[in-house]
């Protein structure tokens, strides 16, 4: 959000302050003419209350004016409550780059300012509004008050959001496939290497495997260390890595979008698949420092071989811009 210039009109009988400051600098009053929405009807509040879960990364939560049953008039300006008797009116006086910073019991602010918590911004182009949270600024579980409007000289339309903030949903999440050996994996974009374990299906390892216990299978790979033909990764039309290595971590690849084994920063690497050899079965996949952005995909494969029987394990990732509980099978 980009604090620009604000200015400031009172909403006191038959005159107003217009003030101009970069958030830095002190406030400079000047005598400005009486504000054309000094005496405006203000009509009864449109309320809604809303959930919304908490978030460190400004992402916002919209909604049209159709829904909120608000219909402005063509020269109606967005404002918003600064104090009892003072409204911020109108682009010229925007603290955020489209609206305004809230303090929690909904009055107009600026970024840094004490108590600041949301923020509020209106695009008149899609007639909606939207509201996000400033990163470290809120609470789950606690609730805050935006108050907002739209603004003629003869009307000002109030409207009221009591805002309870949920608990944030994790970064990624993964979903088992009916046969136990295919994962749906969704990730938020994440550039630090971190990965999500996915707990695998033992039972349809074993069943594919012909084995009553995996020690077998993790004996056979525990023999050789560097790189061993138990576990191998599959590139995109069924063939073995030719690495004679793995690529990642421990017991792992690198993926690239067409779905073959790469190594750490070839062209096009995107994302990881590792294995720590040891049993319960957990794979951990991760991301690339670069190359992925909301919409990526890709299908990873790895093959378990022993005594001649294979086993593949495929992982389905998918990267969004936000991990929500209706994600469904990829």
């Amino acid at each position: 959000m980009k604090i620009t210039k604000f200015f400031m009109c009172l909403m006191a009988a038959g005159a107003f302050l217009s003030a101009c400051q970069e958030e830095k600098n002190p406030l400079d009053v000047f005598e400005a003419p009486v504000s054309p929405y000094a005496d405006a009807k203000v009509l009864d509040p449109v309320t809604k209350d809303i959930s919304v879960r908490f978030d460190q990364k400004y992402r916002t939560v919209s909604f049209t004016l159709a829904e909120l049953g608000v219909t402005p008039a063509a020269d109606a300006v967005f404002y918003a409550p600064h104090d009892e008797n003072t409204d911020w009116c109108g682009e010229d006086w925007y603290s955020a780059e489209y609206g305004f910073y809230m303090t929690g019991d909904g009055k107009a602010c600026q970024r840094s300012s004490e108590g600041a918590k949301m923020f509020v911004e209106y695009y008149p182009e899609s007639q909606t509004i939207a509201v996000g949270q400033i990163p470290d600024a809120c609470v789950v579980g606690e609730t805050y008050t935006l108050e907002f409007g739209f603004a003629t000289k003869t009307e000002k339309q109030p409207v009221k959001f009591n805002v309870f903030i949920k608990e944030q949903l994790p970064w990624a999440t993964s979903l088992q496939h009916p046969d136990g050996l295919t994962y749906t994996v969704y990730e938020e974009v994440n550039t630090d290497y971190l990965a999500l374990e996915i707990p695998i299906n033992e039972d349809a390892v074993k069943e594919a495997l012909g084995l009553q216990t995996l020690r077998p299978l993790l004996n056979a790979m525990q023999s050789d260390t560097a790189y061993d033909t138990t576990m191998r990764g599959v590139n995109a039309d069924g063939s073995y890595d030719t690495y004679a290595k793995y690529t990642a971590n421990v017991a792992g690849y690198w993926f690239n979008q067409d779905g073959n084994i790469c190594e750490w920063k070839d062209e096009g690497w995107g994302a990881f698949i590792e294995w720590d050899r040891q049993s319960p079965m957990v794979f951990r996949l991760g991301q690339a420092q670069a190359n992925n952005v909301v919409g990526s995909r890709y299908d990873m494969k790895i093959a378990l071989i022993h005594e001649g029987k294979e086993v593949i394990l495929t992982f389905k990732l998918k990267i969004v811009a936000e991990v929500t509980d209706d994600l469904g099978l990829l």
